[in-house]
């Protein structure tokens, strides 16, 4: 076990062996800076002071030689050797939100695609979540698993938590969810979580770019927006294979018909020559090419870890400031990333 303290907060806890160092702090209750958690995004890159850590896998691909040598490292992926001191952030969590760990029940599933699934959560009657639109929950699973979804319905769309699961794996949990889970069924889950939301006090257009179902926590944004009235410019760039993983396109046509200040630009990957008003290729490849200059815009953006690093290292190029860009990052939890592993291995 090894002891590790923030810097410069003075905050400590203790990491078992094996156990990441973010892991550790999220453990202890300390809100450090993270997002995919699988060693992509570089969200929970801290500078280790004092100490040595080690990375089981190698070095994760979300940092390079050059930000090691410089003693910076990736808390999701780094294991303590020895007691460290770090010097990282605590992020404070929304003033308005507590994170609860609460049972609900399905009340509800609707086929968005072929392979997303809307799952509609009841609360018990005398509990309630109150989180910011863009925020995530955990379904809490046998021997400490969990899984992380996104929230894609807004606060202001009452009562029920609407979740936009896709399928990733023919075994695993989301494999139960579309086959076996039935309304009523009792699950757990413990939020809201993440740094992900709506900065309501800026007065920059928004940019989002959602990948796939990274378009669930900015469709809970637009509906917060709506819901409140909040008439500021926002440009959403949807991205998908093909036409069926855009699930909402016709609500989102009508509104931007409707909503003045809101612009819809749907983006297909596998499309070489997209219907008319589809665009065709990489989603933050279309955004960056209708915005070369990026200071003037808050960011938002979600989906694969491949899509957020490439913002991350395209935006600053586009002028971007760092704290002008909201992300998350959706990977798969770790023992998910196994299991289709060793699908792959035996196909």
């Amino acid at each position: 076990m090894a002891q590790v303290t923030l810097i410069p907060s003075g905050q400590d806890f203790t990491v078992e062996p094996g156990e990441p160092v973010l892991a550790g702090a999220l453990r202890a209750g300390l809100n450090l800076p993270h997002s995919c958690k699988g060693g992509h995004c570089a969200s929970c890159m801290a500078r280790i002071v004092s100490g040595e850590i080690a990375y089981p896998g190698g070095r994760p691909v979300g940092i390079t030689a050059e930000e090691v040598e410089a003693g910076l490292a990736l808390l999701c992926q780094a294991r303590a050797l020895t007691d460290l001191q770090v010097e990282a952030r605590e992020v404070k969590p929304a003033p308005d939100v507590e994170v609860k760990s609460l049972p609900c029940r399905i009340e509800r599933k609707e086929r968005l695609a072929p392979d997303v699934m809307a799952v509609f959560l009841r609360l018990p009657a005398v509990e309630d979540l109150h989180y910011r639109a863009g925020q995530y929950l955990d379904i809490m699973l046998s021997e400490g698993r969990r899984r992380s979804f996104s929230i894609a319905s807004a606060p202001a769309d009452g009562r029920l938590i609407e979740l936009h699961v896709r399928r990733a794996s023919t075994t695993g949990f989301t494999a139960q969810l579309f086959e076996s889970l039935r309304p009523g069924a009792l699950l757990r889950i413990e939020g809201p979580l993440g740094q992900f939301w709506l900065r309501g006090e800026s007065p920059r257009p928004a940019l989002m770019v959602g990948g796939g179902t990274g378009y669930a926590p900015l469709r809970a944004m637009l509906r917060q927006l709506v819901a409140t009235g909040d008439r500021r410019q926002v440009t959403l760039y949807w991205g998908a294979r093909d036409t069926d993983g855009l699930y909402e396109h016709e609500w989102l046509r009508a509104l931007e018909s409707e909503r003045p200040g809101f612009r819809y630009c749907p983006v297909l990957s596998d499309a070489v020559a997209p219907a008319a008003g589809l665009g065709a290729g990489l989603v933050h490849e279309a955004m960056l090419a209708d915005h070369p200059e990026l200071a003037g815009f808050e960011v938002y953006a979600s989906g694969p870890p491949a899509m957020i690093e490439a913002i991350r290292t395209r935006s600053a190029a586009a002028g971007l400031p760092r704290e002008q860009l909201h992300f998350d990052s959706f990977d798969y939890a770790p023992d998910t990333l196994a299991k289709l592993g060793a699908e792959a291995t035996r196909t």
